[in-house]
């Protein structure tokens, strides 16, 4: 067995609707991340990232994180996990507070003081905060991204972006872990987690939307001067996708797939226009003929909505100029066309996104259907400096994981 220190391991789990991820990292002297095991099972008991059949779902989360016991040669015990589904929600927040001193100089209480009015918000019923990120401090209304601690004004402002979900859907992995001895480290939203992982420093700065598009849910969030300043989750996925086809091309749902896989792509293409391919049964013999014009089209139709629903969430939250490109990943991405499609819908450059400041297998630092389990690796490694830092009381956090969306919570 590998000699690792238990407090340099960060292991990720994501239970998604098509797959279950667990990758295991260490944390070196020099804070990168070097990726040591991996495992993957095939999904089962999860529709739209929420677990709908415990005991189908408990089997696919053990098969994962046994290979990723075996690849790492190490005994598994805590997890970062990554969360998604139709009732994750996000908002902005702000608050402010005068200041108080007879020189007008702001401190780290008056920090505390603002940030402690802005969450000041009341949660629905049945409501858990998952994340608080600062966005931005103002300063008699002038805005401004770094710390103002040593600045001069009268009233201090700052707006946060939170998202929070339902307990029993986030406690609902918590639990099925505890019965494998797993205990959650902590939870992160897949969308904030895709960003973190894709994103390099220049494009959180410059502004990038990442979208995440999962079999059952697509992820998405806005990063701007450095920060999240948007983020959200359709509960529409690649399955729908294939739900379509079967629908308009009469077969069965895995047929469907098989052949989203083999022939699909996001726009209808000349070369698609009276195509006809012969598809031959599980014996060999052709038993139908397939449209791939009417493929194409169902496909289309389908992913335009989907980024025509994320586009006018943006107009709606004015956050619509603050991204300059688009990233995609998830299994989606591999759809062919697909950054034509989005590049159209959104009128912005798409590309789609690798893991970036990662050590580790090309085969999976490089692929974007692991960015979410990639970037838990990230928000693990972002939890535990503050952790080390907290209980040697040295504060240069800010300085060092500046880039990593600023989640305080």
């Amino acid at each position: 067995m590998w000699m690792f220190k238990q407090d340099s391991l960060i292991t990720a789990l994501e239970i998604g609707t098509s797959k279950v991820v667990a990758i295991v990292a260490e944390l070196n002297e020099s804070e990168a991340l070097n990726i040591i095991g991996f495992g993957q099972a095939p999904s089962q008991g999860v529709i739209k990232g929420q677990i709908v059949d415990r005991k189908l779902a408990y089997e696919a989360i053990r098969q994962a994180v046994k290979a990723a016991e075996l690849k790492s040669d190490l005994e598994l015990h805590q997890v970062y996990l990554g969360v998604t589904g139709q009732h994750i929600t996000s908002s902005n927040y702000t608050g402010s507070h005068a200041i108080a001193s007879l020189d007008r100089c702001i401190t780290d209480e008056d920090i505390d003081d603002v940030m402690s009015n802005a969450r000041r918000f009341n949660l629905a019923q049945g409501q858990h905060m998952i994340h608080v990120i600062r966005q931005q401090f103002m300063v008699d209304g002038q805005r401004m991204i770094n710390s103002p601690v040593g600045l001069s004004g009268s009233d201090l402002g700052v707006v946060l972006h939170a998202v929070q979900g339902y307990k029993d859907d986030l406690h609902a992995p918590v639990q099925l872990l505890r019965r494998m001895k797993l205990e959650a480290e902590n939870i992160a939203f897949n969308g904030l987690a895709s960003a973190l992982a894709v994103l390099s420093p220049a494009q959180k700065a410059e502004g990038a939307l990442v979208i995440d598009l999962g079999g059952g849910t697509t992820d998405y969030a806005i990063c701007s001067r450095g920060v999240v300043c948007h983020s959200g989750v359709l509960a529409v996925g690649g399955d729908h996708v294939t739900q379509d086809l079967a629908t308009g091309l009469g077969c069965p749902f895995k047929r469907a797939e098989d052949l989203k896989i083999k022939f699909g792509s996001a726009i209808v293409s000349e070369a698609a226009r009276g195509q006809v391919r012969e598809i031959t049964n599980e014996s060999g013999i052709m038993d139908r003929r397939v449209n791939v014009e009417n493929l194409h089209r169902i496909m289309a139709e389908r992913l335009k909505e989907i980024f025509a629903i994320i586009a006018a969430e943006m107009d709606r939250c004015d956050v619509a100029d603050m991204a300059q490109l688009v990233v995609l990943c998830g299994g989606g991405a591999y759809i062919p066309e697909i950054c034509t499609l989005a590049g159209k819908v959104l009128e912005l450059p798409v590309q789609i996104g690798a893991a970036v400041n990662l050590h580790g297998p090309s085969t999976i630092i490089e692929r974007p259907e692991y960015a979410t389990a990639l970037g838990l690796l990230k928000f693990g490694a972002f939890d535990m400096v503050r952790q080390r830092e907290a209980s040697s009381k040295i504060i240069p956090l800010k300085q060092r994981l500046k880039n990593l969306l600023r989640i305080d919570h």
